[in-house]
């Protein structure tokens, strides 16, 4: 079988758009090029690998005057060995050509012995940089993720904005007439990843074994428990979330009949609940409730439409959507997530891959572990939802306060923005400083964002250039809002074309001047007195909070018991709420805070370094050093993250008694929630070894992501700095 490479399929798929643009047909190209015209077809579909005829073709292009069949064959012929060779259509491919060369010259540089150290290092972290930065911009996939609580109106708003519509629907419910599930809230089961596909599809990922067991587990405990709840158990009621018991419950045929008694009136009756009183024991009922699901047929994870006539392929998709997504297909297990495959989705910024997320939706304050990925990709702009009211929520305001006191990540670059989702004529509700009613919705919303505005500039005002968006799916132009968040993805990828660009550029500065003497001296100058600095500030700063303080906040602020509940049954990690995750947040927001002062006394000597008349010519040397110093704090909180994960995961899911411990307090009356945290706080009191562990962990990553790389710079031996100033600074932890 002849191997087909994804380089041989990507010329196939230029050679087409090029022959398009030409208005070229296939039995041409092949008059033209001499190449029988099945053979171009096999090409253009990515069936041939590549010979000598992909090169006559080309030529056959340009003869017909293809500019871009041209800069494509010049573009094939180039060697690429220092960046991935990125697709042609990538809108920085000019800028990757540029790196590529420069990283040349560097390589070049650096091969020669007698370069001075100085420049050398510089050198080396300079490459690191552009590589770093080439690497990004190489990849041409993007993320929109939409994160708000339930009920907001993502999925809606989504759903407008994106197309996800029934186009021949005239139902004045807007719910009858989107792709997406909508709903008063707890709709959507799992994320659900909008994306180009070849067809018009649905991808389900599945549920693990583990945690569907798990899920199945908590339904039947909440049944179970309600079967013969104790007067103390009344006063707190247990369950998984809606959506979940929903698709549990139609996954194993176990609904809430509503039918209408003797006397006419409505009740409910519940199965699952009629199926328990059945059983013996609840070993006995999760078994039946399992067996009745099938589990062994739910095998299908893809479905693919064809619009043939009667319902449009929307309307196809609209439905089984909703199937899936409450579990009403036979042989579809429960999904963790799921992919709706569109054909021509995204591409509104040409050479780029952009995909949309619905994520679940918040029904607690704390941040769960999907989201924060989100929140700290580097490829994801998120889209922070509120209703137009409330906006910018509680919910939208921590999540901006954790993305810079637990990330490190400025907001006003692209990374995020506010989307406020106005309803009716909320709009012209708005009311100015002096009491007066907007002329319009355009000029409510600006009265609005002036207001949005305040409250994040509020405090030390570094939320205050956060972009803030308004979408009304009933009034609003969806490309407008569209458009605007697309923005948002072109600035990310530019903010790493001027890093690109800046490190090029500082690089060729010392590739062209360092034979200058007096260059070299001011380079030296420099590492002199980074060097002097790090060897008064190498130790790692006190700790100023626990770790276990993020989660005992965390938990005090979870709504409901449920939460915590399920969280106990799984020895700490749920999806809703994990512990080994908010432990993580806090090492996070602690390196953080410890290292505050020592990056704003860098940064103090950075300035002095600018100021300084006789460092003018190494100001680019200093600029880049600056340049990294963001990148270094948010690597310092990553690794704290880590450690704090790693050092605490294991003890805590392997502590069989606490989790026993945490659970058995349910049922005892009010204040479950604060039972568990007294628990769980006075497990953390007693960990004085392990909290050493992680002491000593975070002062190894400090060393490791900082130390060392400022010492490559001002040419210190890491060694010799410990010898002077341990890093590691452990006494009195508890």
């Amino acid at each position: 079988m002849e191997l087909i490479t994804s380089e041989a399929i990507a010329i196939g798929q230029h050679i087409r758009l090029f022959r398009d643009e030409m208005g070229v047909t296939q039995s041409q190209l092949a008059a033209r090029s001499g190449i029988d015209e099945n053979r171009i077809l096999q090409i253009e579909n990515g069936e041939i690998s590549i010979t000598d005829e992909f090169v006559r073709i080309l030529t056959a292009l340009k003869s017909l005057g293809s500019k871009g069949a041209e800069e494509y064959e010049v573009f094939l012929a180039k060697d690429w060995e220092h960046v991935e060779r990125p697709n042609f259509s990538n809108p920085q491919r000019n800028i990757l050509e540029f790196a590529e060369e420069m990283l040349r010259q560097i390589t070049e540089f650096l091969a020669e012995e007698e370069r001075p150290w100085p420049l050398k290092r510089q050198l080396e972290r300079q490459r690191a940089a552009i590589e770093t930065s080439a690497a990004y911009l190489g990849k041409i996939s993007h993320q929109i993720a939409f994160i708000g609580e339930v009920g907001v109106g993502k999925s809606t708003a989504i759903s407008f904005l994106y197309g996800l519509l029934d186009p021949v629907s005239v139902d004045s419910d807007l719910r009858e007439y989107v792709v997406l599930e909508t709903g008063g809230g707890h709709t959507t089961l799992c994320e659900v990843n909008i994306r180009r596909g070849p067809g018009l599809g649905i991808v389900v990922q599945a549920q693990s074994d583990e945690e569907l067991r798990n899920l199945i587990g908590d339904f039947c405990a909440a049944v179970w428990l309600r079967r013969k709840a104790t007067e103390g158990q009344k006063n707190d009621s247990v369950n998984v979330s809606e959506e979940v018991q929903r698709a549990l419950r139609n996954m194993s045929s176990l609904t809430v009949k509503r039918e209408r008694n003797a006397q006419g009136k409505p009740v409910a009756r519940d199965q699952a609940l009629e199926l328990a009183d059945q059983c013996a024991t609840e070993e006995e009922f999760r078994a039946r409730v399992v067996e009745r699901m099938n589990l062994e047929q739910r095998t299908r994870r893809e479905i693919w439409i064809e619009d043939t006539g009667g319902k449009t392929a929307m309307q196809q998709l609209r439905k089984l959507f909703r199937d899936i997504n409450n579990g009403r297909i036979p042989d579809i297990p429960l999904p963790t997530s799921i992919d709706l495959l569109i054909p021509e989705f995204g591409l509104e910024l040409p050479g780029l891959a952009i995909s949309v997320v619905d994520t679940k939706g918040l029904d607690e304050i704390a941040v769960r572990a999907d989201l924060d990925a989100r929140l700290k990709d580097a490829r994801t702009h998120v889209v922070l939802c509120s209703t137009f009211n409330q906006a910018p929520s509680t919910s939208v305001q921590l999540l901006l306060d954790h993305l810079r006191n637990a990330h490190g990540i400025h907001v006003n670059a692209g990374k995020v923005s506010v989307l406020a989702l106005p309803r009716n004529d909320e709009a012209m509700a708005v009311k100015d400083d002096s009491g007066e009613s907007p002329i319009d919705d355009a000029d409510g919303y600006e009265l609005k964002r002036d207001q949005i505005t305040r409250t994040l500039a509020s405090g030390d005002g570094a939320l205050s250039g956060v972009p803030i968006l308004f979408f009304n799916a009933k009034k609003d132009d969806a490309a407008s809002v569209r458009e605007q968040l697309l923005a948002q993805i072109v600035r990310l990828r530019k903010s790493h074309e001027e890093r690109l660009l800046d490190e090029c550029a500082a690089a060729d500065e010392v590739v062209r001047n360092h034979e200058t003497q007096a260059f070299t001296a001011a380079v030296q100058e420099v590492a002199d007195r980074l060097s002097h600095f790090l060897g008064a500030h190498s130790s790692l700063p006190p700790r100023i909070r626990q770790p276990s303080q993020e989660l005992i906040e965390a938990m005090h602020e979870v709504r409901s018991a449920s939460t915590i509940w399920a969280m106990t049954r799984r020895n700490g990690e749920y999806y809703n709420f994990s512990v080994s995750h908010q432990v993580g947040a806090g090492g996070a927001r602690d390196a953080l805070l410890r290292s505050r002062t020592w990056f704003d006394k860098l940064q103090g000597v950075l300035d002095t370094l600018k100021q300084d008349p006789h460092l003018m010519l190494a100001q680019k040397t200093i600029q880049q050093v600056e340049a990294n110093v963001d990148g270094w704090r948010r690597a310092f909180a990553d690794a704290a993250r880590m450690a704090a994960v790693e050092t605490y995961r294991g003890p805590l899911g392997a502590d069989a008694t606490l989790w026993s411990k945490c659970a058995a307090q349910w049922g005892k009356g009010p204040g479950f929630k604060n039972r568990v945290e007294c628990i769980i706080r006075d497990w953390f009191e007693v960990q004085i070894e392990l909290n050493q562990k992680l002491e000593i962990a975070i002062a190894s990553r400090w060393e490791e992501v900082l130390v060392r790389p400022l010492g490559r710079l001002s040419g210190e031996s890491v060694s010799d700095l410990r010898e002077n100033n341990p890093v590691a600074n452990v006494a009195g932890v508890k």
